[in-house]
């Protein structure tokens, strides 16, 4: 059973579909969509039509429309007849919304709030191992100061010692 809108309401839903369809003409596809349509009579006799926004990105895509309504909408407010242009409300704990009042109807468009996922810490990257080279192999004490330079005095009478024979 599908209950009738109200003729305000029903020109207040058409015209916010066709505004949200139209907020990126560049764009070939919409990801976001308005869903959970409401009717609601207020207290003091008004309507409320009230639209959820689903999919990917609801806050950016709310941004961009309110933005977009914004500029619609300026000259088309009548503050005398109780207009109001659109504004964010976040006034309902754990949502944001775009409220506007047009022509005897209230609009909302809101998405949930949900917290900004924490980006993931970098992980640490493990050092890969290397081989660690060897230390070069050690020569012979030299006992001059190169291996061309001639022996010293000193060095020279202690070989002449050790190889006379007495």
């Amino acid at each position: 059973m599908t209950t009738a809108l109200h003729p305000d309401a029903g020109t207040a839903k058409n015209q916010t579909l066709k505004d949200w369809r139209e907020t990126h003409p560049n764009r070939p596809c919409r990801l976001e969509e308005l869903t959970d349509w409401k009717s609601v009579r207020l207290d003091d006799g008004g309507l409320l039509l009230s639209a959820r926004i689903v999919g990917p990105d609801p806050s950016t895509a709310l941004r961009e429309f309110s933005v977009r309504q914004e500029e619609r909408l300026c000259h088309r407010v009548d503050l005398t007849a109780g207009d109001q242009p659109p504004s964010l409300d976040v006034s309902v704990p754990g949502r944001t919304a775009c409220v506007w009042r047009l022509g005897g109807a209230w609009v909302e468009v809101w998405h949930p709030n949900t917290p900004t996922p924490v980006p993931a810490p970098p992980r640490a990257t493990q050092a890969v191992s290397r081989p660690v080279p060897a230390p070069p192999a050690q020569r012979p004490a030299v006992t001059t100061p190169s291996g061309r330079l001639p022996l010293s005095r000193l060095a020279r009478i202690r070989h002449t010692l050790t190889t006379k024979e007495n």
